[in-house]
């Protein structure tokens, strides 16, 4: 037999508990040639905390990890057994295989958000933010408006007296 991609489902946050554990029980069991590979598709986001900038790995699919195994029911067996697992995802009688297409573009939309993260974005409209880099620093202003595909905030600030609309990046600013 050969190996086929399954999706797993999995309680939201335990993603990494279950693919320690399947991999460990793999070892233990005996069916670590079985079990080749498993998966949680990731992306990296960039937030400031506290003034500084901190890389995070959020998942792409939150409740869901791929395993790359034998189609054979031990092996299913040996997953669904594992605490936090609630099942394969298919047709709700037996798991169905994922395809390599499908499997191929997970992993290249993971590898392409790990080399370019994201900023997250977490101010709104009329939030009071503070700038902490550029020709702008210590300046207090209002968000005036966000463009989340550039990752620019546009934030009114006080300058000689008068408000002046300035284009930021959100690492840019932090809450006040």
């Amino acid at each position: 037999m050969s190996k086929a991609w399954y999706a797993v489902h999995t309680y939201s946050g335990f993603e990494q508990k279950v693919k320690t554990n399947i991999e460990h029980l793999a070892t233990l069991e005996g069916f670590r040639d079985e079990v080749a590979e498993v998966i949680i598709p990731q992306e990296t986001f960039v937030e400031v905390r506290g003034g500084k900038k901190r890389t995070t790995m959020r998942n792409l699919m939150p409740g869901y990890i791929l395993v790359h195994i034998e189609p054979d029911e031990k092996v299913f067996d040996l997953v669904k057994k594992i605490n936090g697992v609630s099942g394969f995802v298919g047709d709700g009688e037996k798991a169905i295989p994922l395809t390599q297409e499908e499997v191929d573009n997970l992993l290249r939309v993971s590898e392409e958000k790990a080399e370019k993260p994201k900023a997250e974005i977490r101010f709104r409209k009329g939030e009071q933010v503070k700038v902490v880099e550029g020709p702008f620093v210590n300046f207090v202003g209002m968000v005036e408006d966000i463009d989340i595909d550039k990752n620019k905030l546009k934030v009114m600030v006080s300058i000689f007296g008068r408000p002046t609309a300035v284009e930021l990046n959100v690492l840019q600013v932090e809450p006040t």
